[in-house]
């Protein structure tokens, strides 16, 4: 077994398993792989970025990562129903409607092993998860807090009739909340919050892994709906940021709000028809 320092983490070929096909340099697009005497070889550790592309390319399993669980990585199946997965997507819904139900943690890692799956930079998989169940009630009361404040401060400038729409429903959120505990138009009672945390300089794969995650959810069976509200007072709110732990260089990317639904939807519903140019 040959170790290689490939900047980002240690690859491993193991010579005993190599054929020298030449498959993982063929597809190492920095160039970080050749082939020597018959034998794969990291030949320029500081090109190679950590992608994996030599791991799942090998046809042997000759090659590996210490650095990262190696009972992670399965064979691809060869077979691929692609109308399945686009009936899955089309039937998801926002859900606003929950049971008492809890999600289950089996449910819950399905849902983390499907973020986990998502595209990702170089495999940096820069994205952590905070999970929210007995914390639901004091974060709904600080985001509708921070919301009434947002509502007035836009309530002196707003022009545009949607804007100063959303300020009225803002603060009258705040002042109903006061009034009644049981009062939630962010959460709709449900009993899980999932957040995608990032770093503040790239968001992206983030959002990737919450779309994987909300996909996952669809096939479960469980009703989720991205949070935009919350996650715009995540950004806005110190007593937020101090409540889910946030460090100084963090940002919650998406909020999902999960359970199981208490709502039936028998259709799809319709979508605009697609913008294309073709170039």
């Amino acid at each position: 077994m040959i170790f290689m320092n490939g900047g980002t983490s240690m690859i491993a070929f193991d010579q005993n398993r190599c054929i020298g096909c030449g498959k993982c340099a063929w597809d190492c697009f920095p160039g970080a792989i050749t082939v020597e005497n018959k034998l794969a070889t990291l030949t320029s550790p500081a090109n190679c970025i950590g992608c994996g592309h030599c791991i799942a390319v090998c046809p042997m399993g000759a090659v590996s990562d210490p650095d990262l669980p190696g009972d992670d990585v399965q064979p691809i199946p060869s077979e691929h129903n692609p109308e399945a997965l686009l009936s899955t997507m089309r039937a998801r819904r926002s859900c606003r409607h929950y049971t008492d139900q809890p999600v289950t943690q089996w449910e819950l890692s399905m849902l983390l092993s499907a973020a986990r799956a998502c595209p990702t930079a170089k495999n940096l998989q820069g994205t952590r998860y905070i999970s929210v169940t007995k914390s639901i009630p004091a974060l709904l009361g600080a985001a509708l807090d921070a919301l009434g404040y947002v509502g007035a401060m836009q309530l002196k400038t707003a022009t545009d009739p949607g804007e100063l729409r959303r300020a009225r429903n803002f603060i009258a959120w705040q002042q109903t909340r006061k009034e009644d505990k049981t009062f939630d138009p962010l959460f709709f009672h449900a009993p899980q919050l999932l957040m995608f945390v990032s770093d503040k300089a790239d968001a992206r794969d983030s959002a990737a892994a919450a779309a994987y995650a909300e996909l996952m959810a669809a096939e479960l069976g469980l009703g989720c709906l991205y949070s935009g509200y919350f996650t715009a007072c995540c950004a806005g709110s110190k007593d937020i940021q101090t409540m889910l732990g946030l460090k100084d260089n963090e940002q919650v990317v998406r909020c999902l709000v999960l359970g199981h639904p208490d709502v039936k939807f028998r259709r799809t519903a319709p979508r605009k028809p697609v913008s294309l140019t073709e170039l």
